[in-house]
């Protein structure tokens, strides 16, 4: 077996963590609505382009309604290896609040995730990881796909004024992150030109850290996004995406 294909796969896990803010679109006075429009969380279907190093390969993520739940959904390829990521969300009168995430790798099954939150027992348990764990569940506590969309309404209801933290739990362990907005930029895209605010995501006691810009007439979608991770350099760039029907350009 070539020896790239181990390092393809530790490309692929390293995925999710690389574009965590990478949708779950809010909208925010995108084009063509009134101030006076109610914020609300819009479906969308996007396509970017994923780089680590000397790799390099595309992702799509959608976002839709499911009954009263949102569906937020990722999948990637890189030759034979498949990645999948999928959360459901549910949107009720406790807010925002994940109830299933499952991660999925062909290539290398042992990181293989399903999550189950059990907000009545308030208990987060995975029996299908290789190290089956449980721990408790406590109110603000999200997956690697939820935490996205609990970031944006925090933007679009105001909430999110210089900084937030958020608790993700992933492969058993708690982690705390904190989010800070650091100023705003008109960059270049293959969409167009684009409005973007610009955060930066960190985590105390880890050398991790996640720049991402999000286009702010559309819907906060992310555009571009690069982390560095010691000596591992991960960027997300936006090839093209629509947003509740409309195609999205600059």
């Amino acid at each position: 077996m070539s020896k790239s294909y181990p390092k393809m796969a530790f490309f692929f896990s390293r995925i999710s963590a690389a574009i965590f803010t990478l949708s779950c679109l809010i909208n925010v006075a995108s084009a063509g609505e009134t101030a006076q429009a109610k914020p609300q969380i819009l479906p969308y279907t996007a396509e970017y382009r994923i780089s680590s190093n000397s790799l390099t390969t595309t992702a799509t993520r959608s976002l839709s309604k499911q009954g009263d739940n949102w569906q937020l959904s990722q999948h990637a390829k890189l030759m034979f290896i498949k990645v999948s990521e999928e959360s459901v969300i549910e949107d009720g009168a406790m807010g925002l609040r994940p109830l299933r995430y499952e991660y999925s790798n062909n290539f290398s099954s042992r990181q293989d995730q399903k999550i189950k939150f059990d907000w009545q027992n308030a208990l987060a348990s995975d029996k299908k990881y290789r190290k089956p764990w449980s721990a408790p569940l406590t109110a603000g506590t999200f997956d690697q796909l939820s935490a996205q969309l609990q970031m944006r309404q925090a933007l679009i209801c105001g909430r999110f004024d210089t900084t937030m933290v958020q608790t993700v739990v992933n492969r058993g362990k708690h982690k705390t992150y904190q989010i800070e907005k650091i100023g705003e930029e008109i960059i270049d895209s293959p969409v167009g030109k684009l409005n973007t605010v610009k955060l930066r995501r960190s985590r105390e006691g880890s050398d991790s850290e996640t720049i991402v810009w999000l286009a702010k007439d559309w819907n906060y979608l992310i555009v571009r996004l690069e982390q560095t991770d010691e000596d591992d350099t991960y960027s997300l760039e936006l090839l093209n995406a629509t947003l509740n029907g409309k195609k999205v350009k600059g």
